[in-house]
């Protein structure tokens, strides 16, 4: 998980505790969505919550009724053998640092679902100099939404991309101007985080073949419960390394891809 740095492995096992020892989250799959009858059941967790910093937000979410039928949320086409990760209602009891970490996640992500969206005002202003123009953006958080059980708030007047206010026919001293020359930077190499969500649900992006790319869009590689299985079995037999949080194809996996493209092609050759 790349919040804590935790290894796709690692999360897991942390989840079967949390499931199957403390009782504390439902089943570890990786569904987005719950079934529509649950409505009763996300009500009475949110009332279970205890801990100080979650309990106001969820009290919130009560309070204001927004617990409500919403496929978003509460969606019976989606469900296929498990409902979404959620907490129980359980307390959490003697839990170590890192099931502590993993469950105060869970729990924060069930509650923020249900508040509205955060509201921005977004400032962009046109400055000419020399018949050149250049634009500048800010960005000030009006009302925080589910960003609120995160920590956030409303933004105030000493925010970094606050923009001091003007009149359109006000003038600006330029005092200096400077040109930087950058070049783009290739992507990231995948960690373990953006693999997994690459395989959930953009790997057939980059499928050529039509039928098995829309396949793959709708289904993802693997399932939930082997994706970390895989990613390590990989590790294990050499076709990739984990330096870091970064995944990197090692000489043997490079040849591995290179000998099956050219049987790939060779059978679409004799084909």
């Amino acid at each position: 998980m790349v919040v804590f740095g935790f290894s796709a492995r690692r999360t897991l096992q942390i989840a079967q505790q949390l499931y199957e020892r403390y009782k504390l989250i439902t089943y570890r799959e990786l569904i987005r969505v719950s079934a529509g009858d649950y409505l009763g059941t996300a009500n009475n967790v949110l009332r279970n919550l205890r801990d100080p910093s979650i309990q106001p937000h969820a009290q919130k979410v009560i309070q204001n009724d927004w617990v409500r039928p919403s496929k978003r949320i509460f969606n019976n086409a989606k469900i296929t053998d498990h409902n979404a990760i959620i907490p129980t209602g359980e307390v959490p009891k003697h839990l170590d640092e890192a099931q502590q970490k993993l469950f105060d996640l869970i729990a924060r992500r069930f509650v923020a679902v249900f508040f509205p969206a955060a509201q921005f005002e977004v400032t962009t202003r046109i400055t000419r100099v020399e018949e050149e123009a250049f634009k500048t953006e800010g960005r000030i958080i009006k009302d925080p939404g589910w960003l609120a059980v995160y920590g956030r708030q409303a933004s105030g007047a000493d925010e970094s991309d606050t923009l001091v206010g003007l009149n359109g026919d006000e003038f600006a001293l330029t005092r200096d101007a400077e040109i930087k020359e950058n070049q783009t930077k290739p992507p990231a190499r995948f960690s373990e985080a953006t693999l997994l969500s690459a395989r959930w649900r953009a790997l057939g992006k980059l499928v050529d073949d039509e039928e098995l790319r829309d396949a793959m869009s709708a289904k993802g590689l693997g399932t939930p419960a082997t994706r970390a299985a895989i990613i390590e079995g990989l590790i294990q037999d050499g076709y990739i390394s984990r330096e870091g949080r970064e995944l990197i194809a090692t000489a043997k996996g490079i040849s591995l891809v290179t000998l099956l493209r050219g049987i790939g092609n060779r059978i679409a050759f004799l084909a």
